[in-house]
């Protein structure tokens, strides 16, 4: 009997009043992994992971103070199939609130809107999935800019190249250069920080930096969290890997790193 409740009692308990964050993280694991280890303690919730190929790393941060009410009383691992956790998700409408628990070897979801909808999902077994230590980089360029704007930006260069290059320069103060180039053509584009449309917030340059990174997995990360984050930090030097840093609500924090083209 002992053994059973012990088996019950609630491991982690969090509460949001929309589904709208959790819907753009889970697409945000799903486009590097199909399944995902999460961390929990008293001080909130992690993530990290690195994509099959190891050139993507994804590391997320969501204080416990984010949410409307958390409960962790230990250090909990747990893992789940991500692709099934956005699929209830998906179910989820704008307005509703969304409770989320581990108890035993489940997690449960419980939404409340319309109507009370009560989800369980078996947990996967976590050994050391999330034992990716973050890059120590430092770098030479930073750019803050609006995060639909690089979307867009993004979505341009992809009409011709699955490649993109940032270039950034000490001589051209505030100013950012996207390129790409393929078979059939090639694309450029800058994006000036003075002009009157407000796209690039700030632009800061220790050192001439120019590098390419593959489009893949970056423009889907850029493109899910466009909605849910004003600006986007990208963080990059010559030939070294890409860093994209986004800020949620209430201090949730993605750190995206891209290993850098090699060029032949």
């Amino acid at each position: 009997m002992s053994s059973s409740s012990t088996i019950e009692e609630l491991q982690f308990l969090a509460v949001t009043k929309n589904a709208d964050v959790w819907k753009s993280i889970s697409s945000s694991i799903m486009a590097i992994v199909d399944q995902a280890y999460f961390e929990a303690d008293s001080k909130g919730l992690t993530f990290r992971s690195m994509d099959p190929s190891h050139i993507a790393l994804i590391d997320i941060s969501w204080p416990a103070s984010s949410f409307e009410k958390y409960e962790c009383p230990s250090t909990l691992k747990f893992g789940l199939r991500i692709s099934d956790f956005a699929k209830i998700l998906k179910r989820i409408g704008h307005d509703d609130s969304i409770e989320i628990s581990v108890k035993g070897s489940s997690l449960n979801i419980k939404t409340t809107g319309g109507y009370v909808r009560n989800y369980k999902m078996n947990v996967l077994d976590s050994g050391g999935e999330n034992a990716f230590p973050l890059p120590k980089l430092t770098f030479d360029s930073k750019i803050v800019v609006i995060t639909a704007i690089l979307d867009k930006i993004f979505s341009d260069v992809e009409v011709v190249s699955k490649n993109i290059t940032i270039e950034t320069s000490i001589d051209e103060k505030m100013v950012a250069k996207f390129s790409g180039n393929s078979d059939s053509g090639s694309v450029a584009l800058t994006v000036d920080g003075k002009s009157k449309i407000e796209t690039i917030q700030d632009i800061t340059v220790k050192e001439n930096s120019k590098s390419g990174y593959n489009m893949d997995y970056v423009s889907k990360i850029v493109k899910i969290l466009s909605p849910v984050c004003n600006n986007v930090v990208i963080e990059y030097s010559s030939k070294k890997p890409l860093k994209l840093g986004f800020v949620l609500q209430n201090s949730l924090t993605v750190e995206f790193f891209l290993a850098p083209r090699i060029e032949n």
